[in-house]
C-alpha cells in the first residue's frame, strides 16, 4: 500500500547511510550561475522565516525519532547542514527554502489549535476540544506521529485523544495512526475516525492503478536515495 511506500520514502530521506553517492562539485559555470541568481534574490525580506518561527514552543531534546526495534524512524538533525549561505551547489533560493522546511516542533497555529512539524513528510495538527485531544492527518509512520503526541503532552499537559480526521488519501496522511490511538479504541468505537466518503476505495485504487509508476516518480522528485548534505539531497 501507498502507506508502505511512503514510510520507505520518508525513512530514506532522513536517514544518514544511503546507497547513493552523493553528488559532484559545483563546476565553475554552475558556481557562477548561482551567484548571479543570488543577486537577485529579496535576501533582506525575512518575512518567511518570522512566519515559519510564529507560535514555536519547542521541539524534542533527542533529534532521533526511534522505531521499536530500535532503529531510526526519523532524524531531526539530518538538515542541520543549512545554516548559513547557499554553497555552489545548491540553488539559492532551493536553499532558502529548505531553511525554512527544517524548522520543526510543536507550534500553536491560533487558539486551540497546534502542529507538530519536521517530524515526517508531512505535519500533524492538534485542536482542543472540550474532553481530549482532536488529531487530524497522523503522519506517515506510528513511530514519529507517537513522537508528536508526546511532544505535544509535554508541552500542553497530557489529554486523551478523542476523533482523528483523515483529510485525504494520501499515506502520509493517515499512516501513522497506530502512534495516536490504539486499535481496540477505534474498533470499539470510542475514538472515531473521520474521513472523506469513498476514503478506502481511492486508498486501494490509487495504490493498484498507480502505485508503482508513483512510487517510480517519487525516487526522481525527492531523490530519496541520496544523503542529504550539501552535494545531496536538500
Amino acid at each position: 500500500m501507498r502507506k508502505g511506500m511512503f514510510a520507505a520514502t520518508a525513512l530514506a530521506m532522513l536517514m544518514v547511510a544511503s546507497v547513493a553517492k552523493a553528488g559532484d562539485p559545483a563546476s565553475p559555470i554552475t558556481a557562477e550561475r548561482q551567484a548571479a541568481f543570488a543577486k537577485s534574490l529579496p535576501v533582506s525580506d525575512r518575512q518567511d522565516f518570522e512566519f515559519a518561527d510564529r507560535g514555536f514552543l519547542g521541539t524534542r531534546t533527542d533529534p532521533i525519532i526511534k522505531r521499536d526495534d530500535g532503529q531510526a524512524a526519523w532524524n531531526l538533525a539530518a538538515y542541520d547542514f543549512l545554516k548559513g549561505d547557499a554553497p555552489a551547489t545548491v540553488n539559492p533560493s532551493l536553499w532558502r527554502h529548505a531553511q525554512l522546511l527544517s524548522k520543526h516542533g510543536l507550534f500553536q497555529v491560533s487558539d486551540r489549535v497546534y502542529q507538530v512539524r519536521g517530524f515526517d513528510i508531512s505535519n500533524i495538527t492538534f485542536v482542543r476540544g472540550d474532553t481530549g485531544w482532536i488529531v487530524i492527518d497522523p503522519l506517515t509512520m506510528k513511530e514519529t506521529a507517537r513522537a508528536a503526541l508526546d511532544l505535544v503532552n509535554e508541552k500542553l499537559g497530557v489529554l486523551p485523544v478523542k476523533a482523528v480526521v483523515y483529510t485525504h488519501s494520501h499515506g502520509d496522511h493517515f499512516g501513522g495512526v497506530r502512534g495516536v490511538v490504539d486499535e481496540a479504541d477505534v474498533k470499539s468505537g470510542k475514538v472515531p475516525i473521520i474521513a472523506p466518503k469513498g476514503f478506502m476505495e481511492e486508498v486501494a485504487a490509487e495504490n493498484i492503478l498507480a502505485g508503482n509508476a508513483m512510487n517510480r516518480r517519487a525516487q526522481y522528485q525527492f531523490g530519496v536515495m541520496l544523503p542529504p548534505g550539501l552535494e545531496g539531497q536538500v
